[in-house]
């Protein structure tokens, strides 16, 4: 086989923790037998993946393998639910702490005097955008045949949610949507739109222990980084839609605005040793 390309070096490398992790704690985890094996059928699809491209080719197998990091981040973080509640405690209490101490409230409970429905539907419809935001930027480096700006912003996205991934996982929170519940007076009603959202993402998202960091903001920022270097056009549309998504994580009561700080420090971070990894790589380290 040819040289694994970057970003599928850095899922093999990523995998293989999740893997070795699962496998030391596994005495605090049901299901582990389970996940040892769905780890090990995700190398496998990797390394077939790989053969197919470089043995078969074809545009199919090619777009596939181009765009295999966006499958491998959605399956590596829904398996995510059965590991984390299993590895450490929540640490809500002290993100309650830490926003208390700074704003001397409750950031989430205190926008509650702005509360309407519409602004409750303009803010589901933002913090839903966080899912399709990525995925419009790298294809639409695709699309125009900007392969290495591609290759690297793929890198950078990809090595930045698995970093996220690291940050849920050392740092387990659920949000003050659950552990401020008892405290908020106005409910979050908004028309079919915020319950379409919300129900759908309750739904999909097998992963609850996922607000520290925000990757709402740490992958957005990301973002916006690569289409200010890359497509500055996609960069002035984002930024309104990405300033309101920010916004609606902490009105939606999804995060603590340490949240947020973290995400902002997990942006800056990914992007440095994401590129420098990157570079290193592609000159053979």
């Amino acid at each position: 086989m040819k040289r694994i390309v970057p970003v599928q070096g850095l899922t093999i490398f990523f995998i293989i923790g999740l893997l070795i992790l699962t496998i030391v704690s596994h005495p605090r985890i049901p299901l582990w037998q389970s996940l040892v094996l769905f780890y090990l059928m995700l190398l496998t699809s990797l390394f077939a993946l790989k053969y197919s491209f470089d043995k078969i080719g074809g545009r199919l197998i090619e777009f596939l393998f181009d765009f295999s990091p966006v499958i491998f981040v959605i399956l590596i973080y829904e398996s995510l639910g059965s590991l984390i509640p299993y590895i450490r405690s929540d640490i809500d209490p002290l993100l309650i702490k830490i926003d208390f101490f700074i704003f001397g409230n409750h950031p989430s409970l205190w926008m509650e005097r702005f509360t309407t429905p519409w602004f409750t539907d303009l803010m589901s419809l933002s913090y839903l955008s966080y899912y399709f935001i990525p995925v419009v930027l790298i294809s639409v480096l695709y699309l125009k045949d900007k392969i290495i700006e591609f290759n690297n912003a793929m890198f950078v996205l990809t090595f930045g949610y698995y970093l996220s991934f690291v940050g849920y996982i050392l740092f387990p929170a659920i949000g003050p949507r659950f552990t401020l519940e008892n405290l908020y007076s106005i409910p979050l009603k908004g028309s079919f739109i915020t319950d379409f959202v919300r129900d759908t993402l309750n739904a999909l998202e097998h992963n609850k222990r996922d607000c520290m960091p925000s990757g709402h903001t740490q992958i957005v920022l990301m973002v916006l980084y690569l289409a200010s270097r890359y497509e500055r056009l996609l960069f002035y549309i984002f930024l309104p839609i990405i300033c309101l998504l920010i916004l609606s994580t902490i009105y939606l009561r999804y995060h603590y605005v340490v949240d947020l700080f973290a995400g902002v420090i997990f942006a800056i971070t990914s992007i440095l040793v994401s590129n420098y990894i990157y570079k290193k790589w592609q000159k053979g380290f």
